[in-house]
């Protein structure tokens, strides 16, 4: 089923008050995001400004965010739950969100399912009205439009277009923003968490989204075979190499100097040459064992990531081949389990990020 065929209806009972005009907007957003805007400017003293206004109406959106389809979602400017503070990183998301993306095609496939599913009364629409706007809509070449007077007059619509990753993200990025405004010095962030369930794309996120941050990986601290005893392995956490973590990477960063980041080469079972990693002013270390309690007192801000095991097999199985999936089935999943439950590392954190219903490939259009 297309992803429209459960946005469309959704928006349709959130707002009965849609018109024609109100489902095009939508679909022209989720085929182009916010690219269009761009050009006009988005200055923190703008989002301020409707912010303030959206707080003078009331406004009190059921939901932070809302799905658009194309891997977008409306992300609400409530000010019940953000403040001032909140907006510079809302500008970068807004910013990083609005790439070019999109073509007419993709856009005229959608206002094709959009009258079929009129046609088909799966949609409170006049099915003929909608024909009729989209005739004109296509002869004043398919321009960007604004909500409709009724809608405006109804919700007082205020939100942004961004990529759905990031307002999902929002907790998590609001967590380290908040940790960046109380430490002067460097801010070290532990991304734990679940195979699969995001904590790589999380950490690029943030590379692109914070200035002078660093990316560090646990997988280049792999045990070497000669620390694999029988002890070791069947203690909780036990199948990374937390001292040489602590020694070459934790205890630098928390002293604000660089990293000879050794990384483990798992083909040969040995080290590669070191590499010199400045300390960023931000600096996140993402892979499970991260939160190892030789390692958790290093970091400033504990963020857990999951998902579903059904669509933690559904990941794997799309980028590991299956001699490795079924590696992760009986040997690397267990040992994670083992390490979450035995030392109660989700209970720790500070954040915790389900992207189990995150659209991904195909589900994203």
């Amino acid at each position: 089923m297309s992803v429209l065929k459960t946005i469309l209806p959704l928006h349709a009972r959130r707002y009965p008050g849609m018109e024609p005009r109100d489902y095009v907007k939508l679909l022209y957003q989720s085929e182009f995001g916010p690219g269009h805007l761009v050009a006009q400017g988005e200055a923190l003293e703008r989002l301020q400004a409707e912010l303030t206004q959206a707080g003078e109406e009331d406004y009190r959106p059921e939901y932070l965010s809302e799905a658009i389809g194309g891997g977008l979602c409306r992300f609400h400017l409530d000010p019940r739950r953000l403040t001032g503070d909140d907006l510079p990183l809302l500008e970068r998301c807004f910013t990083l969100s609005a790439r070019p993306r999109g073509s007419r095609r993709g856009l005229w496939q959608k206002l094709g399912e959009l009258s079929g599913l009129a046609w088909g009364g799966a949609l409170p629409l006049e099915a003929q009205e909608l024909e009729l706007f989209l005739t004109l809509y296509a002869a004043d070449d398919c321009p960007p439009l604004r909500h409709s007077e009724g809608y405006r007059e109804a919700y007082r619509p205020h939100y942004r277009v961004i990529d759905r990753d990031l307002a999902l993200y929002a907790p998590a990025l609001g967590a380290i923003g908040a940790a960046l405004q109380a430490h002067p010095g460097p801010v070290t962030v532990a991304v734990d968490g679940r195979c699969a369930a995001g904590k790589t794309t999380f950490a690029s996120r943030c590379a692109q989204l914070f200035d002078d941050c660093q990316v560090f990986h646990m997988d280049d601290f792999f045990l070497p075979p000669e620390k694999r005893t029988p002890e070791r392995l069947a203690a909780p956490g036990g199948n990374v190499d937390y001292e040489r973590a602590a020694a070459e990477l934790f205890e630098p960063l928390s002293q604000g100097e660089a990293v000879a980041l050794r990384a483990f080469d798992c083909s040969s079972g040995t080290l590669d040459a070191p590499r010199g990693v400045p300390c960023g002013r931000l600096n996140i270390v993402e892979g499970s064992y991260s939160l190892h309690p030789a390692l958790a007192g290093y970091s400033q801000v504990h963020i857990f990531f999951t998902c579903s095991p059904e669509v933690q097999e559904g990941r794997l199985s799309r980028r590991e081949s299956p001699e490795q999936l079924e590696r992760f089935r009986t040997r690397w999943i267990p040992l994670e389990e083992a390490y979450f439950q035995g030392l109660s590392i989700q209970n720790q954190c500070d954040v915790t990020v389900d992207t189990t219903r995150l659209p991904t490939g195909k589900e994203a259009l």
